[in-house]
């Protein structure tokens, strides 16, 4: 992951770029102290997050992260400076700047956040890569999929993210979503003898171990929620595929709280796995 610094400190150029380069995954690719010279690199480098401080000159950190967007250069922001005020902070929020840190550094806390905007950047970053992934054709010749395919691989794809793909049950999974997209039907609808060759006995064990994949998906899926609140993908996938009052729950419990269990219900996983099937229409 690549990192630029822009603060007129240098003992804080230092200190944060000692940290990044602690993990062999981040780069810092440059540096400066001015304004100016920041919005001139970054309109020649590939930078995942930016740390920035308001105290720039010849302008401010703020002003420089507005001349940046509107030159469609967009990193993470994380703002540091010395005299933050309320109304100085509500502008950094304003643009979409992550995280307001202020001055005098404390390493601990610079190491904590650095790391915490690091991992929401990969995920992001593994999102669209399971979205291209989703939507590409799987031959070497590029020859077109069809609309059902191309929804499977995308249920494939929310699998990997919710990282249940190899669990045993992911198959029974498969299966039973490739009936849905097939049919074009709901789980209400399906014919579990007739379709899936499933007597009762049988239907029972399945579920069983579908139950299994979903509780180690729902708990793979409150960590990331933990982690990263206000992430939209997350959380529509919270209410889409568990219902967010149970992610809620296993969130609680995750964080010792000792609440009530979590109650997976497979018809809503599955018809909301289905909803999700057409986006690639």
């Amino acid at each position: 992951m690549n990192f630029y610094i822009a603060d007129p400190n240098s003992a804080n150029r230092e200190l944060i770029s000692a940290l990044i380069e602690d993990s062999f995954d981040n780069n810092v690719v440059g540096q400066s102290d001015s304004a100016s010279q920041a919005y001139l690199d970054l309109l020649e480098l590939r930078v995942d997050i930016m740390v920035v401080s308001y105290d720039l000159t010849p302008y401010d950190g703020i002003e420089l992260i507005k001349r940046l967007k509107d030159v469609n250069s967009r990193p993470r922001f994380l703002l540091t400076g010395k005299r933050l005020t309320t109304e100085i902070k509500e502008a950094a929020y304003q643009e979409k700047v992550d995280i307001v840190l202020p001055d005098p550094l404390q390493k601990t806390e610079v190491k904590h956040l650095l790391k915490l905007l690091g991992g929401y950047v990969n995920m992001t970053n593994r999102l669209a890569t399971i979205y291209e992934l989703a939507l590409a054709s799987p031959t070497r010749y590029q020859r077109p999929q069809s609309a059902q395919r191309k929804r499977i691989d995308h249920v494939n794809s929310v699998l990997m993210f919710l990282g249940i793909a190899a669990e045993n049950g992911s198959e029974d999974i498969r299966r039973i979503i490739k009936l849905m997209v097939d049919q074009n039907c709901n789980f209400a609808s399906i014919n579990f003898a007739r379709d899936l060759q499933l007597n009762e006995h049988d239907k029972k064990v399945v579920f069983q171990r579908i139950r299994r994949a979903l509780k180690a998906g729902i708990t793979n899926l409150a960590t990331m929620c933990i982690d990263y609140p206000e992430n939209e993908i997350l959380l529509e996938y919270a209410n889409n595929l568990f219902e967010y009052q149970n992610i809620h729950i296993e969130m609680a419990r995750l964080r010792d709280e000792e609440p009530q269990k979590s109650q997976i219900s497979l018809q809503h996983f599955f018809d909301g796995l289905w909803q999700e099937s057409f986006r690639t229409e």
